[in-house]
C-alpha cells in the first residue's frame, strides 16, 4: 500500500478473494453478489466525501490514481479467473463477473467524476482493452469498405488505419494505456462522421489531413506523408513562383485549421502543425533562396540608400511580424511579392530589444501567431485610433 494514503479497497479485495473457495449453493452466491454492490456503493460516497478532506490537490491525486491502479490490478486478476479454462465452476465464474462489473462501475465513476486526476498513461484494464480491439476490428473493416468506393490516396487511409491495427494487434504485456485506447476511439469517431456527411465532400484527401490536424496525429509517417506529398505539388509546378506560392497555401491551410484540445498521437512529440510549419517554411525558404540566384537583378542601388540607417520600433518581433501580416491580408501593403518585403523589412528595420531580425524567424512569426501577439497588437491599434481622437 502506499504510504500516507488510506486504502479504501480492503473490504472489495477479501470478497472477491472469498471467491476462491467453492460456492456451496445459490444462497451463498446471492449474498457474495449484494456485498460486493453495497461493498462498491460504500467506496463510491467514500471516494465523494474525501474530496473534500485533502488541503491540497497534490494528495488528492495520489489518492484518486492510487485507487485506479488497484482497481485495475483486481480487475485483471477477476478477468484471468472468468477466463481461465481450469476454472469449470461455473457459479465461480459468475461470482468473479459480478465482481468484475462492481469494479469496473467503480472505476467508470472515478474516471467521470475525478477525471482531472485521472491518470490517462496507467495502463487500461484487459477487458477494456479487449472491448476496445473488438470495435477496432470491426471498424477497420467498415472502414475499408467505405474508402474503396471513393478517390482517396491509399497512404492516407494506410496512416488512419495503422492506429486501430495497433490497438488490435497489441499484445497483453505491452501495457496499452487509456490515452492510447482514447485516442484511437476519437479517430474513429472523426473518420465515421466524415463519412456520414459523404454527401457534402468535394476533396477526400484534404478532409483527412484535416482530421490528421483536428487530431495533432504527430507521427513520423504523418511527416514523411507530407513530405511525399509536398513533393508532388512542387513536381506539378512550372514556375519557382508557382511552387512558393502552393507551399505558402499549404502553409496557410495547415495554420488555419482547428486543433482538438488536450489531444495528440505522441505525447512526448513536438504538435504536428509546429512540425508542418518548420518543414514548409524551410522548403519556401530554399525556394526563394534558388529564386534570388536565378534572377540575379538584385537592385545594388538600395546600398547605397542611407547607409547604416534603419527604422526602429517599439514593437517586438513578434508584434511587428503580425501587424505586417495585417496589413497584407486588409490589402493595406499592396506588394504582391511577400518575400521582398520580408527582406526589406529584416534589412532597414530593427525593434527596442533586437538589434538584428532574422529572416527565418521573422517569416516563422508572420505565419505562426500566438494569441497574446494579437492581443498586444490590437492593444497597440486601439491606443493609436485613441490618440487619433484626442487630436
Amino acid at each position: 500500500m502506499h504510504p500516507g494514503v488510506k486504502y479504501e479497497l480492503q473490504e472489495l479485495e477479501k470478497l472477491i478473494s472469498s471467491g476462491d473457495q467453492t460456492i456451496r449453493d445459490e444462497k451463498q452466491r446471492i449474498v457474495l453478489r449484494d456485498a460486493v454492490k453495497q461493498e462498491v456503493e460504500r467506496i463510491k460516497q467514500t471516494f465523494i466525501h474525501e474530496v473534500f478532506s485533502f488541503e491540497d490537490e497534490r494528495h488528492l491525486e495520489r489518492y484518486i490514481q492510487y485507487h485506479q491502479q488497484a482497481l485495475i490490478r483486481l480487475m485483471d486478476k477477476a478477468a484471468l479467473f472468468i477466463n481461465s479454462e481450469n476454472l469449470t465452476d461455473q457459479q465461480r465464474k459468475q461470482f468473479y463477473g459480478l465482481c468484475y462489473s462492481g469494479l469496473e462501475g467503480l472505476l467508470l465513476f472515478v474516471e467521470r467524476h475525478f477525471a482531472k486526476y485521472f491518470d490517462q498513461d496507467a495502463k487500461a484494464p484487459m477487458g477494456y482493452i479487449d472491448i476496445a480491439r473488438k470495435e477496432a476490428r470491426t471498424n477497420i473493416r467498415k472502414l475499408q469498405k467505405a474508402c474503396a468506393t471513393k478517390e482517396i490516396d491509399q497512404r492516407l487511409v494506410d496512416l488512419f488505419l495503422y492506429i486501430l491495427k495497433k490497438i488490435v494487434d497489441s499484445k497483453p504485456d505491452q501495457g496499452i494505456t487509456y490515452r492510447k485506447v482514447m485516442y484511437a476511439k476519437e479517430v474513429q469517431k472523426e473518420l465515421f462522421r466524415l463519412i456520414e456527411r459523404e454527401a457534402q465532400v468535394q476533396d477526400w484527401n484534404e478532409e483527412l489531413r484535416q482530421i490528421m490536424y483536428y487530431m495533432n496525429y504527430n507521427s513520423v509517417k504523418v511527416l514523411t506523408y507530407h513530405a511525399h506529398y509536398i513533393s508532388s505539388l512542387l513536381d506539378q509546378s512550372e514556375t519557382r513562383a508557382e511552387k512558393i506560392e502552393k507551399l505558402s497555401f499549404v502553409l496557410k491551410k495547415i495554420n488555419q485549421s482547428q486543433v482538438k484540445p488536450g489531444i495528440r498521437y505522441n505525447q512526448n512529440g513536438i504538435p504536428l502543425k509546429d512540425q508542418l510549419n518548420v518543414y514548409i517554411i524551410e522548403e519556401i525558404d530554399y525556394q526563394e533562396r534558388l529564386q534570388q540566384l536565378n534572377s540575379g537583378s538584385s537592385d545594388k542601388s538600395s546600398d547605397s540608400f542611407l547607409p547604416g540607417f534603419k527604422l526602429k520600433f517599439e514593437a517586438s518581433v513578434s508584434q511587428l511580424a503580425y501587424l505586417l501580416r495585417v496589413f497584407v491580408e486588409t490589402k493595406f501593403i499592396l506588394n504582391n511579392n511577400l518575400s521582398q518585403v520580408l527582406h526589406f523589412l529584416v534589412r532597414y528595420v530593427i525593434t527596442k530589444r533586437s538589434e538584428a531580425i532574422s529572416y527565418g524567424s521573422f517569416r516563422s512569426k508572420f505565419y505562426s501567431v500566438e494569441t497574446g501577439t494579437k492581443a498586444s497588437v490590437r492593444s497597440m491599434l486601439v491606443s493609436m485610433i485613441q490618440h487619433i481622437d484626442r487630436a
